[in-house]
């Protein structure tokens, strides 16, 4: 296998981390929202979302190695994502994959410029991330459907105006038969979005509840029944991708800044920690490798994705974990404001670790990634 990069590839390299360096938000903190639609629309301008999309949906047209190269760069300068990320990231590719051309011409534009902003219905109250046992449902009604349910964890619904929204349009036959994909949007009369309040103090998740919602027949991406192939090829963008691998790299290269600042470079039992964490943080990188190689193959292998997902929640919180502890007393002070006692900032650590509880369940709860190892790779029995 071949891990070098061309002289094409490198000098696309360049002039993209230039590109990202003058452009990129220059804010103290997180941006807000309309910093974050700005960066998009920049990004939108310059050819940089949907870059492998092609032209005629509004992409770039680049090849897969070079959209690999934009998400590593983004990632090795941590600049933030669009706020339309989610759609950009798995929304849109499943549109392009799966929609008519009518939902192409659509759906994908708005996307792009950040007009649109999408939220993704997966998790419900009494199934969790085993989309199996999808309970919303969503029946048939001369030219409409009739949607009912609930859904949790729904990422950034308060700012969304559209959901990709998985149903149950029939309970005949295997239970993934009778799932589909609807596109709703969000100010549909019967839809109810409560914001649950996260243990950082933000609210960056919703309860979505949906009550007689009717939305129109056309609104169903791909085929009835075809929603767990629609879900499944989106999620593969969620979960995996070579820029994991980067930001577990800035993950150790920050643990290592504070390992020197509290005087813990020497410690033998810290040095062992670290190094545990860069072992795996290497492993992270070839599995990325992988995938990109997957991906370059026109190979479509979710469950690699979902095995993937399990190793990157693990090494995510390990960091975190290990930071916090790194920092003694100071690494369990955390103040929403990013104020600590008397001035002092609180750092980093611990709002990561906060934040990081909530991977266990993101993209997926990791025991049901578990699981579709179990059965789907490695061939186990289902009890």
């Amino acid at each position: 296998m071949e891990l070098t990069y061309t002289a094409d590839e490198e000098a696309f390299r360049l002039r993209i981390r230039d590109w990202i360096a003058k452009n990129q938000p220059q804010s103290e903190g997180r941006p807000g929202t309309e910093e974050l639609r700005r960066w998009q629309r920049r990004l939108q301008e310059a050819g940089l979302l949907g870059a492998a999309w092609p032209k005629e949906h509004g992409g770039g047209a680049l090849t897969a190695m070079e959209q690999a190269i934009l998400n590593e760069e983004f990632a090795r300068a941590d600049a933030p994502p669009p706020l339309g990320f989610m759609g950009i990231s798995w929304v849109g590719p499943a549109i392009l994959r799966f929609g008519t051309e009518e939902q192409k011409r659509r759906f994908v534009p708005p996307l792009l410029a950040g007009d649109d902003v999408w939220a993704t219905g997966y998790s419900e109250p009494n199934a969790g991330s085993d989309l199996y046992n999808t309970q919303t449902r969503a029946v048939r009604e001369g030219d409409e459907y009739v949607i009912n349910g609930q859904k949790v964890w729904t990422s950034l619904a308060h700012v969304s105006n559209w959901y990709f929204l998985l149903v149950r349009t029939s309970s005949e036959g295997h239970k993934v038969a009778g799932l589909s994909v609807l596109l709703v949007p969000l100010d549909t009369p019967g839809i109810e979005i409560r914001p649950t309040q996260m243990i950082t103090g933000g609210s960056e998740f919703s309860e979505v509840f949906l009550q007689n919602v009717r939305v129109p027949v056309d609104s169903i991406l791909g085929e009835e029944g075809q929603g767990y192939d629609v879900v499944s090829s989106a999620l593969i963008n969620e979960r995996s991708g070579i820029a994991s691998g980067i930001r577990f790299d800035r993950s150790l290269a920050e643990l290592i800044e504070t390992a020197r600042a509290t005087n813990s470079a020497s410690d033998p039992v810290w040095r062992q920690r670290v190094a545990d964490l860069a072992i795996r943080t290497k492993i992270m990188n070839a599995i990325g490798l992988r995938v990109l190689s997957d991906q370059l193959h026109d190979r479509f292998n979710p469950h690699t994705s979902a095995a993937m997902k399990c190793i990157a929640t693990s090494l995510t919180q390990a960091f975190s974990e290990t930071g916090v502890e790194m920092m003694g007393a100071y690494g369990v002070l955390y103040d929403a404001t990013g104020e600590g006692t008397e001035g002092e900032t609180t750092g980093p650590w611990s709002q990561r670790f906060l934040m990081d509880r909530a991977m266990t369940i993101a993209g997926g709860t990791s025991e049901i990634q578990r699981n579709i190892v179990a059965e789907r790779v490695l061939g186990l029995p289902r009890r």
